[in-house]
């Protein structure tokens, strides 16, 4: 099955081959979507950040554990927030579902122009499978973070780009489509979302075609961009005051985790996995058939000025890989697409290992939620009671927060002097902290506090008490 098909599939069953596909890639991604807790191979920090928006009822300042937070903008905490305020709280499902939609409508791009680059559905059956079916984008499809969604924002505005390259009576609608969904990308995760600008420079530095930059569609795209960005920058700053929202900006650290330069040269393979595996015949390929290197040079120029941008960047991890897998997606189906049939086999196979992986991890499901479990073990106690926390870590802090449901926040008492004079005093209160903290306790302190309860937390354990 090769090129030629495109001449033997009617139209039909070209909408047939779409419509199975849609299909069978929404089954295989919503597929237990809501049985993990979210501190289960997951990140429930963002839930959190959207569940204190629907309590607060403040949608323009994001915040974490009471405390204003600008680590990442607001559109995923948004786009959890939204739905679950109509149903009431953050489950898990309904944090997974911006990275569910988003994983789903990418495979269906990337659906779209494979059978746009090799001529016939097929094609773009095989692209979108190796795209949903690898680790990488099949497991960040399936967790509450922003990953996902910006990579959706990269292909989406690559591909607009790219169609209005190509159709020029319609370049219009496309250039535009393609700077709205940067200036998304953008409210997604701050500079990253700026990522296809490099990419469409690189591309059309190579066409020898730069003066499109300035075309009308371009400069009108540019506007739109920055008017995307500010319809939330300017209401925070309104709010907040522009000298305190610099001072915010820069006390926030955004990035933190450092790897060697050679981190993503190792890093590619297991996540592309199982598809890496024919990286070398790709690579090969590439260099002795220029027929294909034309036909995917824009994927080319894509992966290879993301990874040097990625591998030039001193802050690196293995899901910013990410906005890279589209691409060496469409490039990889080149070698099956004269074998439809076979690739089903390895795909296939595949698919039912992720989800034996995941069914593991569900299996182990409270011993991995040690956030669900100690608040599940709480809520007997708490009742009229008013309930601080004393020296406990901030990922604690959003556990019991998040599964408690407490708005206001659980107050954090700070100072020694602090808990003295709530201990002394006469309302009648519950303090949670850690055992060694408690254990420090002078004799004399001890006689002001009444041990309630030990639980088990994570490596250690926790102690409340009460006046």
């Amino acid at each position: 099955m090769g090129m030629h098909l495109d001449k033997i599939i009617e139209p039909q069953k070209e909408r047939e081959i779409f419509l199975i596909f849609s299909l069978m890639s929404g089954i295989i991604l919503f597929f237990n979507l809501w049985t993990r807790s979210l501190e289960n191979h997951d990140y429930l920090r963002y839930a959190e950040v959207a569940r204190e928006m629907i309590r607060s009822g403040d949608w323009i300042v994001p915040r974490l554990n009471g405390e204003i937070y600008l680590h990442k903008p607001p559109l995923l905490f948004w786009l959890i927030a939204l739905p679950s305020s109509i149903y009431g709280y953050v489950t898990p499902l309904l944090a997974r579902i911006p990275s569910f939609f988003s994983a789903w409508l990418g495979s269906l791009l990337v659906f779209q122009w494979g059978k746009r680059i090799y001529g016939n559905s097929l094609s773009g059956f095989i692209s979108g499978g190796i795209l949903l079916s690898n680790y990488q984008y099949f497991f960040n499809a399936r967790i509450a973070k922003t990953d996902m969604l910006l990579c959706f924002f990269i292909l989406s505005s690559l591909y607009s780009f790219y169609l209005g390259y190509h159709e020029e009576p319609k370049k219009g609608p496309f250039l535009l489509a393609s700077f709205i969904f940067i200036g998304l990308g953008v409210l997604t995760k701050g500079p990253f979302g700026l990522i296809p600008l490099p990419i469409i420079f690189g591309f059309l530095l190579k066409e020898k075609k730069l003066k499109i930059l300035v075309y009308k569609e371009f400069i009108i795209g540019y506007f739109v961009l920055i008017l995307i960005v500010f319809l939330w920058i300017i209401p925070f700053i309104s709010r907040l005051g522009l000298e305190r929202s610099l001072q915010l900006l820069e006390e926030t650290e955004v990035l933190t985790r450092k790897a060697p330069f050679y981190f993503y040269f190792v890093e590619i393979w297991p996540q592309f996995a199982p598809w890496s595996l024919f990286l070398p015949i790709l690579i090969f390929l590439l260099y002795k058939e220029k027929i294909f290197r034309l036909r995917v040079n824009f994927f080319l120029i894509w992966f290879i000025l993301l990874f040097i941008i990625l591998t030039i960047f001193q802050y690196r991890a293995s899901r910013y890989l990410l906005g890279a897998i589209p691409p060496l997606a469409l490039m990889t189906a080149g070698i099956w697409r004269k074998k439809f049939l076979f690739f089903l086999i390895p795909f296939s196979f595949i698919i039912l290992v992720w989800h034996v992986v995941e069914i593991q991890w569900i299996n182990k499901n409270m011993s991995r939620s040690p956030g669900l479990t100690l608040s599940t073990n709480l809520k007997p106690f708490l009742k009229e009671k008013k309930f601080f926390g004393y020296k406990l870590d901030p990922s604690t802090e959003e556990e019991l927060n998040f599964y408690l449901d407490i708005y206001p926040c659980i107050p954090m008492i700070k100072r020694v002097e602090d808990f003295n004079n709530l201990a002394n005093g006469e309302d009648r209160i519950l303090i949670l902290m850690p055992k060694e903290v408690y254990e420090e306790f002078p004799s004399n302190d001890l006689l002001s506090i009444r041990f309630i309860k030990e639980f088990p937390y994570k490596k250690g354990r926790l102690v409340l008490i009460s006046n």
